[in-house]
């Protein structure tokens, strides 16, 4: 197997943790993640045409990257095994916890992320022209899902319940069926961030506006010099360009930890061993990502 796909498993590993963190419903951490360069090598073939000496040199850059890699396993695997832990703690969750352990895997994703821009650097400045079209259209099409799903007609009754629907599936996907308790908390989260889904649009173009001028902007440039530029925009993903979520950051953070904590809080027994199996679940996964099993894949 080429080593760009043993990368993609080591990246869809982190894909998990962050997915995890959909429990603290992480806007910010899903834009980062969504667009960081470690992202763009991970979907290469499909979002790009890359010629073969681009390709020879993905390859051996997600080589030594999944050589890194590797060294950050353990923490996964400890910090998935801790939450797993904590479910069967009686003490409640708050607001403040839930924020704290989103901090804990956005400082790990931020890791990963800053080494992987360093290694596909040197990759991203050989884009041409038509390669940089491509992933403008790629942006396009996503972006015109996006407003598909959350703003055409976000009035409408039944894309209200789209809305709801969405958010639930989220949760259920990590604690099974939820109670009519814990959805009357997801759906009033819900509804009172309504009125910013047009600020998540803007920030997630602004984001993609400056990663697509950034590869203009650093074409060709010297490696050392790519690679820190490319680094400080991932820095940059920590806060939002949009001036409205800017300003609402922190509140907006708090407010879902908070939702989070009251529906975990509201867990049942089965839910809760639900949940604990998915996540000791992934920590075996992580565990078992060792240099020699991504060696032979």
């Amino acid at each position: 197997m080429r080593a760009s796909n043993s990368l993609m498993r080591l990246l869809k590993s982190g894909v998990i943790v962050a997915t995890s963190l959909i429990l603290t419903a992480c806007s910010s951490l899903q834009l980062a993640y969504n667009y960081a360069p470690s992202l763009i090598a991970y979907r290469a073939n499909t979002y790009l045409n890359l010629d073969e000496t681009q390709q020879a040199l993905l390859d051996q850059e997600l080589a030594t990257f999944a050589a890194w890699h590797d060294e950050t396993l353990p923490r996964y695997t400890a910090t998935l095994n801790a939450w797993a832990t904590r479910l069967s703690n009686s003490e409640p969750f708050t607001g403040p916890e839930i924020l704290a352990m989103q901090e804990t895997i956005e400082q790990q994703l931020q890791t990963i992320s800053t080494r992987a821009a360093s290694q596909l650097a040197p990759l991203l400045v050989t884009l041409g022209p038509q390669q940089v079209k491509q992933l403008q259209s790629k942006f396009t099409d996503g972006n015109e899902e996006y407003y598909s799903d959350y703003l055409k007609n976000a009035d409408n009754p039944s894309n209200i319940k789209k809305r709801h629907a969405r958010l639930t599936k989220r949760f259920e996907d990590w604690l099974g069926t939820l109670s009519p308790q814990q959805r009357k908390i997801l759906i009033a989260v819900s509804d009172n961030r309504a009125p910013i889904i047009q600020a998540w649009y803007a920030e997630r173009k602004l984001r993609q506006q400056a990663l697509i001028q950034l590869i203009q902007t650093q074409r060709n440039a010297p490696p050392a010099q790519a690679r820190q530029a490319f680094e400080d925009y991932l820095q940059s993903l920590n806060r939002y360009r949009e001036p409205i979520l800017n300003t609402q950051r922190d509140k907006l953070r708090l407010e879902w930890a908070q939702a989070t904590a009251e529906v975990l809080n509201a867990a049942s027994s089965e839910q809760k061993k639900y949940l604990q199996k998915k996540l000791r679940g992934y920590a075996q996964d992580f565990a078992a990502l060792t240099p020699k099993r991504i060696a032979k894949n």
